[in-house]
């Protein structure tokens, strides 16, 4: 009976102090106000970085194909290794220095036998892998306008999968702020018809591709870009759910040599005459390859390991289904270094799509999805 009065009167207390100080409430609800104003512009931001990192990318594939540089499977294996080696460093060295690694070791690391964990790294690399090759051999057969269009089902396949695999429970606000996202790609979409007479996009590897190649082969180019969608919505939920209990360390470590292990093997099986062609002469498909295409290589290379760091370090925080709405933007910065290396016509539709991207992704970020407990 005691103990219940001073609960009373403890409650009684704290109600009367609210009550007489009403500032300490507006303060604690400004104080809320702003830490959730700074974590939505530091979400934006990471989000914008991760575009700008994938448009400098396609800038380089880009460039690569102007000069005749078509191995897409080659071209991904770099990147891979360097992500090998980086963090696999970094993962030894933490071993070797933590004096009781029992202590450095996460929960999932310690749920998960080691084959089980093999097997989820050999999975997460095999799609991450089968995702960029489609995505970048769809270029040879189709046009820019419709991979963007199809690159879209990226965000209902996380989404998707979040529910499931994640069990993220997305409120309105959500749904709403996607939407908005996939309006203004649209949008952008529509403003690479309304250019389409002056403008040579920037990821538009072969510009007549539709034209001048026949029907079953644009079909077959829509085909992978509809498969490299799905298969990154599919890699950036996996790698959330590999973070979660893995840490990112362990999943930079051993996803990426998976990858590198799957791309040189089929680089071999399926681009052994090419690679031999570039090596004893030089050229591709009887075009020389220009040294300057070293460069370009290895811009992509370190495009693609910042944007596979960063994506690890973050993606915990912000989620995968955000960072693809903010993937969206892409384009636009790829766009943007259009203007400046192959004179492209810049539309005023680009900066209107750009803002309803950030303002959709603004809207997905206010709140947090509510993860569901399995009972």
């Amino acid at each position: 009976m005691k103990d219940t009065g001073k609960k009373r009167n403890t409650e009684k207390s704290y109600g009367e102090l609210a009550s007489i100080n009403p500032k300490h409430s507006k303060f604690c609800a400004f104080r809320q106000i702003c830490g959730s104003t700074k974590h939505l512009i530091l979400v934006l931001l990471v989000g914008q970085v991760l575009a700008g990192l994938l448009g400098a990318s396609a800038v380089c594939a880009a460039m690569l194909s102007r000069l005749g540089f078509n191995l897409p499977l080659t071209q991904n294996i770099p990147h891979y290794l360097i992500l090998f080696v980086v963090f696999g460093t970094v993962r030894v060295c933490q071993r070797s220095l933590d004096p009781e690694p029992q202590t450095a070791i996460s929960k999932g690391t310690r749920d998960h036998p080691l084959c089980w964990r093999a097997f989820y790294y050999a999975v997460a690399g095999c799609i991450d892998l089968h995702a960029f090759w489609a995505t970048l051999a769809a270029y040879a057969y189709t046009n820019v306008t419709s991979i963007q269009l199809l690159d879209c089902l990226g965000i209902p396949t996380s989404m998707l999968l979040s529910y499931f695999l994640l069990r993220y429970r997305y409120t309105w606000t959500h749904y709403v702020g996607a939407g908005i996202c996939l309006f203004g790609a649209v949008m952008m979409i529509g403003a690479d018809f309304l250019a389409a007479e002056n403008q040579v996009t920037v990821l538009n590897v072969k510009p007549n591709a539709t034209v001048n190649g026949t029907r079953t082969l644009v079909m077959f180019g829509d085909m992978l870009a509809v498969l490299g969608a799905i298969l990154y919505g599919l890699s950036s939920v996996l790698q959330e759910h590999l973070i979660q209990n893995f840490n990112s360390v362990n999943y930079l470590a051993w996803f990426s040599i998976v990858a590198a292990l799957f791309g040189a093997v089929y680089s071999l099986l399926l681009e052994h005459l090419k690679l031999y062609e570039l090596l004893w002469k030089g050229s591709l498909g009887g075009q020389k390859i220009p040294m300057i295409a070293l460069l370009y290589y290895f811009g992509y290379a370190f495009s693609m390991f910042a944007l596979d760091s960063v994506t690890a370090f973050t993606i915990s925080r912000i989620s995968a289904v955000f960072i693809n709405l903010s993937l969206l933007t892409a384009d636009i910065w790829g766009l943007l270094a259009g203007v400046w290396l192959f004179q492209v016509q810049f539309h005023y539709l680009y900066f209107v799509s750009f803002f309803l991207i950030i303002a959709g992704a603004s809207i997905f970020a206010i709140r947090s999805a509510r993860t569901h407990s399995i009972a």
